[in-house]
């Protein structure tokens, strides 16, 4: 995704080696995104810390999302220029997974399937509970985040009831992506399961582009905040 509200972006230099491990990742294994295909240089792969090491060749700007076999997502990068690399870190499980590039951060992207093995990895936490809401051409209906508390871990389920595309993606108080509901069809069902670590003004939004105005779905009213404090 992003072009809405995503904070500056400290470009990454990195070794790109595979076996290798950066500060506060794990095993680092290099992706490359094209205008037509997204290609890691290895796609089995040990349970555990891993670092995906992104580097965009597209003509455009694109992102990098780690998928699991549910549809939802373990993690992303956004705004990945064009030459530019940037690194995503995450912790699996064993399991079947995709990675899924999209230059100009729209439609679907494409996508290759990874297998991970082994007993390491931090399982997702299970949601306290879950919230339903309805994206309409351009907002949220019955979406209420008043009473979300530090700690916490929501399951959002979204149903597509406009006329395009949309997602729900939030943001944490530092403005990086804590998670999302990714680009749901129009009619369908997306879901999401997202941890609230710490207190403080989180962000949510659809960025995705009207094809009628080229407007963002920020700018055409799917964008809000909403504060996140102690439970009491």
């Amino acid at each position: 995704m992003k072009r809405a509200l995503a904070l500056p972006t400290l470009m990454l230099t990195f070794a790109l080696a595979v076996g290798c491990t950066s500060d506060g990742g794990g095993t680092e294994i290099a992706v490359t995104g094209t205008n037509k295909a997204c290609t890691p240089t290895e796609t089995d792969l040990d349970a555990g810390k891993l670092t995906f090491a992104f580097t965009n060749e597209a003509d455009d700007i694109s992102e990098l999302y780690v998928l699991r076999e549910d549809g939802s997502v373990v993690g992303e990068v956004e705004n990945v220029t064009t030459g530019s690399k940037r690194a995503l870190d995450v912790d699996l499980v064993a399991g079947s997974y995709e990675l899924r590039c999209k230059p100009g951060q729209t439609g679907e992207g494409f996508s290759t399937k990874i297998e991970v093995t082994g007993k390491g990895g931090t399982p997702q936490k299970k949601a306290d509970r879950t919230k339903k809401f309805t994206a309409i051409d351009f907002e949220y209906e019955n979406l209420d985040l008043s009473d979300v508390t530090a700690g916490e871990t929501i399951r959002f389920e979204m149903h597509n009831g406009g006329t395009e595309p949309h997602e729900f993606e939030v943001l944490g108080p530092d403005g990086e992506a804590i998670g999302e509901v990714e680009s749901t069809k129009v009619g369908k069902d997306g879901a999401a399961t997202i941890s609230f670590d710490e207190t403080g003004e989180y962000t949510y939004q659809c960025i995705l582009v009207d094809p009628k105005t080229d407007k963002p779905h920020t700018e055409l009213g799917m964008v809000g905040t909403f504060s996140v404090a102690d439970k009491s």
